[in-house]
């Protein structure tokens, strides 16, 4: 049965040594519901965590309505089946979350948009029922459409509205501009963002400690492209202009110049005002040799 159609359950609140349970739910400020975080997931994605919920899920008693407690790599998990869905329960540290495992998936469900979402790759997705062929990624609280570009993926901003709105932030972060664009190399390295009225482009060390700031790159930014060497890492960028140009930079995001292509005619032989621009344009003349391949 599709999860995403509904169920509920009452969670328990006696631990299990039979006293109170004392963790708090996980949430983030102002009460605000969040999916587990990136520590959460290493924990509940652990391969001997997985075998165990499979296991029990292949040989459970269907008419079976109570909760069980386990515990595993060192954390309290608790586990409920209503009848139609399996629901497990973490309690990590101060504090506890719920989701159920479906179709191999854990699943969480988004109270501000309605939405079930399931994980993968460590990262919280949501399929558009409307329109099964179009995946959005949640991240901090919103979520991004995802595409594919060449060496990289492309996010854009959901500008639908939530169904309810979250808990207010008396320090909210900026809501991503509906224009905004982020693209990703393949490699996880780099990060380019094109957004505000005249697209400038910005690349952003992916690092948790980043190597260096915010570089701005290029404006008139409608795509980016990266390309990876034989062994999958970041070499070169290319920015799509709005113009039909485009620019070329290192991983770091120094400028790459483009050496143009020696003229094919003999000299004096262009007439044409037209030809003569086209000859002396480094786009154009990388173009006629193949020395920009993506």
């Amino acid at each position: 049965m599709d999860p995403r159609q509904g169920g509920s359950f009452q969670r328990p609140t006696v631990g299990p040594d039979r006293r109170p349970i004392s963790q708090r739910p996980w949430e983030g400020r102002n009460g605000r519901v969040i999916p587990p975080s990136r520590d959460h997931i290493t924990i509940i994605n652990h391969t001997t965590v997985i075998n165990n919920i499979r296991d029990i899920h292949n040989r459970w008693d269907r008419n079976d309505r109570g909760y069980y407690w386990h515990n595993w790599n060192g954390h309290h998990v608790s586990h409920h089946y209503d009848g139609a869905y399996f629901w497990w329960g973490f309690y990590v540290g101060d504090h506890y979350f719920w989701t159920r495992y479906w179709n191999d998936s854990y699943w969480w469900y988004d109270p501000y948009w309605h939405r079930w979402c399931y994980m993968r790759e460590n990262q919280w997705w949501w399929q558009d029922p409307a329109r099964p062929t179009i995946i959005f990624i949640y991240r901090d609280g919103s979520y991004y459409q995802y595409g594919n570009t060449v060496g990289g993926v492309v996010l854009n901003p959901d500008p639908t509205p939530p169904v309810e709105a979250p808990p207010a932030d008396p320090e909210p972060a900026p809501a991503p501009a509906p224009e905004t664009k982020s693209f990703y190399s393949a490699d996880g390295t780099r990060i380019v963002q094109v957004f505000g009225e005249n697209k400038d482009a910005f690349l952003y060390d992916a690092a948790e400690t980043p190597a260096f700031e915010p570089e701005w790159l290029d404006s008139g930014g409608t795509d980016v492209r990266f390309k990876l060497d034989e062994e999958g890492s970041l070499t070169t960028i290319m920015t799509l202009k709005d113009d039909g140009g485009f620019s070329l930079f290192d991983k770091d995001g120094s400028p790459l110049n483009i050496v143009p292509a020696s003229s094919p005619v003999e000299e004096g032989a262009v007439d044409s005002t037209v030809g003569a621009s086209l000859g002396e344009s480094k786009l154009f003349g990388s173009l006629q040799t193949g020395s920009v391949a993506w």
